[in-house]
């Protein structure tokens, strides 16, 4: 769907929003409805853990005085580069999954990792190729399907897009992650097709998966206002609830952009940024997507 807005609109949606606020809940069938009122919640932003910080040091301590095999070498890089991941320093942890892939190029997972940032940079051609290598090397790096997917939905090759999402999903058809995925994706070929597949999927007995109410939202089974109203259930920490907004905020995001209603989803992107889970793909997404927005967005304004 190209968006098609006036000048002013564009500028207004450019600069929309950056604090916690209260918001229209759009109904079931689509349309705003002014009078029930989303109050959004939100979670303080996740700091370094302090487990982290003693693990790196100790990395740190392993990598200066390592003196066996490649292999064990190339593993700590890349378990330092995941550690400098979740603490939100992204230029270390690409520099360790580089030094890592660098020191046994027939290690897989960190070709894997390192597309992900040759993605958020827009390098896409790299990007693909180290998601080529990941699954070449390797027939467990699944993942690399989906990365690989979301990248050639950035770059609108949509059916090759399909097809690698539809790849990762039926290597696990109960993953509602996967089901969200498959749907964000698909809904450029066929939007109705790919909703009518998300509503007929339904969570197991024992399946308690946040991301099942996320998919109820989606399918027009729960209002965004029961799901925020309940998002805190069972929440045991701060962390536990960043997550679950981290994953709700982005997903909900991609929901509001399908529908285009274009100000809500970027209002959801930047939500998912404030969380900190600075590992979770949802968050590195959110920003390329924002990126991406506000890209498509400028070239409008520039016709």
């Amino acid at each position: 769907m190209k968006l098609q807005l006036s000048k002013c609109a564009l500028l207004s949606v450019i600069l929309l929003l950056t604090a916690c606020e209260s918001i229209p809940e759009r109904n079931r069938g689509g349309n705003a409805d002014l009078q029930t009122i989303v109050a959004l919640p939100v979670a303080t932003a996740v700091q370094i853990d302090y487990q982290d910080e003693v693990k790196l040091l100790r990395l740190n301590q392993l990598i200066a005085e390592h003196n066996g095999d490649n292999q064990q070498k190339a593993q700590l890089f890349y378990e330092r580069g995941l550690i400098y991941d979740r603490m939100g320093l992204s230029a270390h942890s690409r520099y360790d999954f580089t030094q890592s892939i660098n020191t046994d190029p027939a290690f897989a997972a960190p070709y894997n990792s390192f597309g992900v940032y040759l993605l958020l940079g827009q390098s896409y051609d790299e990007a693909f190729d180290a998601f080529d290598s990941a699954l070449e090397l390797s027939g467990e790096m699944h993942y690399s399907y989906l990365h690989r997917a979301i990248g050639l939905y950035q770059v609108k090759r949509y059916p090759l897009a399909s097809r690698d999402i539809n790849k990762f999903y039926a290597l696990d058809k109960t993953d509602p992650y996967r089901i969200l995925w498959r749907y964000v994706i698909d809904s450029k070929l066929d939007a109705p097709e790919a909703l009518g597949a998300l509503q007929n999927e339904q969570a197991g007995n024992d399946d308690y998966r946040f991301a099942w109410s996320i998919i109820d939202v989606v399918a027009g089974r729960t209002s965004e206002n029961e799901f925020f109203a309940n998002i805190a259930n069972g929440v045991k920490s701060n962390k536990e609830m960043a997550e679950r907004l981290c994953e709700a905020y982005f997903y909900l995001g991609h929901w509001h952009k399908l529908a285009g209603n274009l100000d809500r989803a970027i209002y959801y992107f930047k939500m998912t940024t404030t969380t900190n889970i600075h590992e979770f793909i949802e968050y590195k997404y959110a920003l390329m997507e924002l990126t991406s927005i506000q890209r498509e967005l400028q070239q409008q304004l520039e016709m």
